[in-house]
């Protein structure tokens, strides 16, 4: 998935996103959910796709 964003894909940035949706949907084990969502949102703002308006993880 992340060579795909690489490449622009823009299948990819629904995978990415639906990802981030699963992820703050996860009740359990919080603790690695947020850490999942820091990488991603990292990833993504890396390669320049900071307008999709990705959130970080809140505090909880």
């Amino acid at each position: 998935m992340f060579e795909d964003l690489a490449d622009s894909e823009p299948a990819a940035l629904a995978r990415l996103r639906a990802a981030d949706e699963a992820l703050r949907a996860q009740r359990e084990d919080r603790h690695r959910a947020d850490a999942l969502l820091e990488m991603v949102a990292t990833f993504v703002e890396d390669h320049g796709r900071c307008s999709l308006s990705w959130s970080t993880p809140s505090d909880s």
